[in-house]
Formats: C-alpha cells, sequence, structure tokens
C-alpha cells in the first residue's frame, strides 16, 4: 500500500509536539488553526522555491478536472447586453499561489489534452485583430472565474496549478483523480522533504517552541523533529 502526506497527519504531529512541550496557551490551539498556518506556510515555502526560477515540483501541482463552461454576455453585471458572447467557468477556481507575477496555472486545456493558451485580461481584448493567432483559443481570469475566448462547442475544461488552500481544490476535483486513505483524506501536495522545515517554522515562529535535534544514535540520519518522546527534544521560549 502507498503511503502519503495528508493534512491531518501533519496536524496530528503538531498537535503531539505541541503536548510534548507542555505548552501552555490562554486558549487552546485548534485544529483549523492549525491547518490555516500550514496552508500558509507551505505557500511561502513553494513561493520562495519558484522564485529562484525552479520548474514547479510535481507534488505541488492539482488538477480540477471537467470545470463546466456557461455562455455569459460580455458585460455581465451591467444592465446593458451585447451580441458578444463569450465562455466561463461556472464557479470561481481557488486562488492559485503567484509565479513570477502571474497566476500559479500549469496547463488550462480541453479534457483530452488539448491546451488552451492563458494570456492577461488585457491582452484578451486585443487578440480578435491579431492576424495570426485571431482565432485561436485563449483563456483569461476575471474576479475568479476562467473564461475562453473563440470556441462555442468546448463544454469543459481542465485545469492544472499550485493552489494557496489545497484543500479546497480537493472539493472540486474529481473522485476518481483525487488519491485518498482509508479514511477518505486527500493526499496533501507537498513534497516530503520539506514537511520538517514547515512544521518547524510554524513551531518556531507561530507558537515559541524551537526543535532540538537528537543525537544520531540508530545512525539512520532520521529526522526526529516529530517524535516528542523525551523531555529534552523540545524546549518552550515562549512565556506561559
Amino acid at each position: 500500500m502507498i503511503e502519503f502526506v495528508t493534512i491531518d497527519t501533519i496536524v496530528s504531529d503538531l498537535l503531539n509536539i505541541i503536548r510534548g512541550a507542555q505548552v501552555t496557551q490562554s486558549e487552546p490551539i485548534s485544529k483549523r488553526q492549525l491547518e490555516a498556518w500550514i496552508h500558509q506556510y507551505r505557500a511561502l515555502l513553494i513561493k520562495q522555491d519558484m522564485d529562484k526560477g525552479k520548474m514547479p515540483n510535481p507534488d505541488y501541482i492539482q488538477t480540477i478536472q471537467a470545470l463546466e463552461l456557461e455562455e455569459v454576455d460580455e458585460v455581465e453585471g451591467s444592465t446593458l447586453s451585447t451580441d458578444y458572447k463569450t465562455f466561463r467557468t461556472t464557479i470561481q477556481l481557488p486562488k492559485t499561489i503567484d509565479l513570477n507575477f502571474r497566476p500559479g496555472f500549469t496547463y488550462i486545456g480541453t479534457i483530452t489534452g488539448q491546451e488552451i493558451q492563458f494570456v492577461p485580461e488585457t491582452r484578451a481584448r486585443w487578440q480578435e485583430y491579431s492576424k495570426w493567432t485571431g482565432n485561436d483559443r485563449i483563456a483569461y481570469l476575471r474576479g475568479g472565474y476562467l473564461y475562453v475566448t473563440n470556441d462555442r462547442e468546448l463544454k469543459y475544461v481542465t485545469v492544472r496549478g499550485i493552489f494557496e488552500i489545497p484543500t479546497e481544490v480537493s472539493h472540486l476535483s474529481n473522485d476518481n483523480e483525487v488519491i485518498t486513505d482509508a479514511t477518505g483524506a486527500s493526499e496533501y501536495p507537498i513534497p516530503i522533504n520539506m514537511i520538517p522545515v514547515l512544521k518547524e517554522m510554524i513551531l518556531q515562529k507561530e507558537l515559541g517552541i524551537e526543535a532540538i535535534a537528537y543525537s544520531d544514535i540508530a545512525n539512520d540520519s532520521a529526522s526526529k523533529l516529530d517524535s516528542p518522546l523525551s523531555g529534552d527534544v523540545l524546549k518552550t521560549t515562549r512565556k506561559a
């Protein structure tokens, strides 16, 4: 059986460390708060990684299958109407992590694999006047919705990207595409090697808990950050 990381496993590890450190708080630390920190620091670490010019790690990427498109008037939201129609997704897309000043999409296209070029909305306005590419399908974002032009037959699109809050994407994805464990929890899109750093940042920056490295008695080079089995492993720097 293939094992993978879920957000619940990361939360459980953090809770075990917090309890082991005996942090005194006026209010209990909730699972929801820990999840918010996990999303926040994951986004920060990925942004730092991508700003170095690296290719996106496949472990960051999630897929939203078969997003339905609907026909709307170009001046939607206004009392005016025109004869010009365009197509957009029926739902707003979860927010992506920005990659070098552009949305974090890695693929937008048909469900059969034909890619659609993603451009800024301002460029989309002038696309029809382009001599060579005026009839090409293009996609752009407006108000969280994805718009597709120059194709009145297209009914569905597939989107892949690096999203700020992965759990929002899991709820939208096709059930056949979301990898889950026995409890139904979705795989959390983060590389294994990034998890110790993420947990350490949350512990130190949000809770004032400092991890102290074990001596590698077993000589297995294993990370012990998430194992609060000894009172010597953790120390609390926050005042109780």
